[in-house]
Parts: structure tokens; sequence; C-alpha cells
């Protein structure tokens, strides 16, 4: 198989799956554009009906929610908070369910101009897993910081602070 086809069964894969949420509700006004080299971006409503943008790069084998969270700097405690807490999510005592299967993927934070992107780069060729697993990392950070940065959650995501 070669490169371009596997590109182009990797985005179908993300966008197939993608599609599963919009169609339970879980995301709305989903969106692709296709990407200039092996990939797209998928463009949605979520959590808090924010704007997000997943990318998926098949010649790296990684997906990312990229520029989640803006106004973040790489040495801020929060960043340094979030980073550990996505370290854990491939952490043996996590319930499977819930767990990045190391043997699998990474997941990793990238600040860029202050805005922080999670990524997942995937082992293999499992795009399903890898998105499905993308989506539940993103809504748990959002969990987490809604918990312990309350603050910063309510001011940039102008939401209600109860």
């Amino acid at each position: 198989m070669d490169g371009h086809s596997e590109s182009n069964d990797a985005v179908g894969i993300v966008d197939a799956t993608l599609r599963d949420y919009a169609g339970r509700g879980v995301l709305q006004n989903l969106h692709v554009v296709p990407g200039k080299r092996a990939g797209a971006e998928f463009h949605f409503a979520w959590l808090h009906n924010q704007p997000f943008t997943l990318t998926c790069d098949a010649r790296r084998n990684r997906l990312a929610l990229v520029d989640l969270l803006p106004g973040v700097q790489s040495a801020s405690v929060m960043h340094k908070e979030l980073r550990a807490f996505l370290r854990s999510r491939s952490s043996a005592d996590l319930p499977q369910h819930r767990r990045v299967d190391p043997q699998r993927g990474a997941v990793t934070s990238r600040v860029r101009d202050g805005l922080v992107s999670i990524e997942l780069t995937l082992h293999g060729q499992e795009y399903e897993y890898g998105t499905r697993k993308l989506i539940n990392v993103g809504h748990e950070a959002f969990l987490f910081l809604s918990e312990y940065w309350a603050d910063y959650m309510c001011k940039t995501f102008q939401l209600n602070a109860e």
C-alpha cells in the first residue's frame, strides 16, 4: 500500500469515528478540511459549544487537538500540571476504558505561542482507537482543568463558575 492511500485510509477512519460522535450528539457542526500533505483537519463544536480542531497527520501517525488552550506558557505551573495529568492517562492504575495503552500510543502536550495542543502519537495504524482516546483525553483534560484551574477555564471559555 502506498503512503497516499494509507493517509486516505487514516483520514477516512478518523472521519467515520468523529461522525459517529456527531451522530450521537457529542460533536456539532463537524466538517473536514483536507490537508496539503498526508492528513486533514476536522473542525467541530464540542465541550461548552467551543470550537475545536482535530488534526490527522498520517505521515507521523499523529492525531492532535490543536490550539486547545490559549494563554498558557510552557514553563507555567498549569502546563506542568497538565503534562503530569496527561502522563497519568497511561497509568496501569486507570481502568482500561479510560487509559491510553502505552503499547498503542503516547499522549503529550505542546505549547506554541501560548497555545496548548494535546497530541496522541500512535505506535501503529490504529486511527479509530486513537481518535476515541484523544477525544476521551480532551474531555478529561477539560474536567481536570475545570476542577483545578477553574478561574482559567471560566475566564478563557466564558463558563459559569457554579
